[in-house]
């Protein structure tokens, strides 16, 4: 069975730099496992590496899609599977570094999916509804859906997609299987105090390194390619400080107060990250902090891989 090493953690704890240091050691490979840094020309704000990182290290994940695009756990999977056989196949020792909960469970757990039954008298009620009620309800659901540009302005798509959601057993739509790979699992983790920290921080970087301009462009991407009202929620789902800086460009927000609410939305989902991390068995956690952190995460990979 093909050895994995998989890193994760909440935001702002350093899994990027631990992770280059171990795949350069070990002369592995990473694969991405975050949601928004698939994305072309956002850089700024979903944290990833500079080119000099991506240089000294092989990766992979990043910047596959664009910014207009969609893209699903399901599709994650796939490419990622076919990513690890071909590295296997080269003998290098794959590393699945993010924090993105289910795209990392996706692959560690070998998930499959199951469709859920339709409910015939919820499409006979929203059969009712307008395009435009029918996105909101499905926002309303799940801000962060995974409907592309065409299903999302289709009416049967979209009370598909509502049915998901409203299915008291969506979670038994997911299967776990044998897993394919030998996983050894190395969690960050922090005091939350520190994880505040970590994050005021990061956000005031990539404020002053220009995570204002580079949502700007986004924002008038997503226009061109979406229309200004679809392009707004295609941005909403990206959420985090995104939402906050949009607020700024359109004058709703001061800086101060896009600067916490910036600063809020990265604690809060850290704190989430945190809370679906620890429903996974088997992980190694070591502090973030530790001054022996590297040393003490190859001895464990090491130990691990003899």
């Amino acid at each position: 069975m093909q050895s994995l090493i998989t890193i994760l953690g909440p935001t702002a704890s350093g899994k990027s730099d631990l992770a280059i240091q171990l795949a350069g050691q070990f002369g592995g490979e990473i694969i991405s496992a975050d949601s928004r840094q698939i994305y072309r020309g956002f850089d700024i704000g979903s944290g990833k590496i500079t080119p000099e990182q991506a240089q000294s290290t092989p990766h992979h994940m990043l910047n596959i899609r664009d910014i207009w695009q969609d893209f699903n756990v399901s599709e994650f999977q796939a490419e990622a599977n076919q990513i690890l056989h071909n590295l296997g196949e080269q003998n290098k020792l794959p590393f699945l570094v993010g924090g993105t909960g289910l795209y990392i469970e996706s692959i560690i757990h070998n998930y499959s999916f199951s469709p859920i039954e339709p409910n015939k008298e919820l499409r006979e009620k929203l059969s009712q509804y307008s395009k435009n009620e029918l996105q909101k309800e499905l926002l309303s659901l799940n801000p962060n859906h995974n409907l592309n540009y065409s299903d999302w302005n289709n009416p049967i798509r979209l009370i598909r997609a509502i049915e998901i959601e409203n299915n008291p057993q969506k979670s038994a739509s997911i299967h776990l299987n044998s897993p394919q790979y030998n996983t050894c699992i190395i969690g960050l983790n922090n005091s939350l105090p520190d994880i505040k920290e970590r994050i005021t921080k990061r956000v005031d970087n990539r404020l002053e390194a220009g995570a204002i301009e580079e949502v700007k462009s986004l924002i008038t991407i997503l226009n061109t390619h979406l229309g200004t009202e679809s392009g707004i929620i295609k941005l909403q789902q990206l959420g985090l400080g995104t939402v906050a800086i949009a607020q700024y460009l359109n004058n709703n927000l001061d800086y101060k107060e896009m600067r916490r609410q910036y600063i809020e939305s990265e604690y809060q989902y850290a704190r989430r990250q945190l809370t679906w991390f620890r429903r996974i068995p088997n992980i190694h956690w070591f502090e973030a902090d530790s001054p022996t952190l590297i040393q003490d995460s190859h001895k464990l990979i090491s130990n691990f891989l003899r």
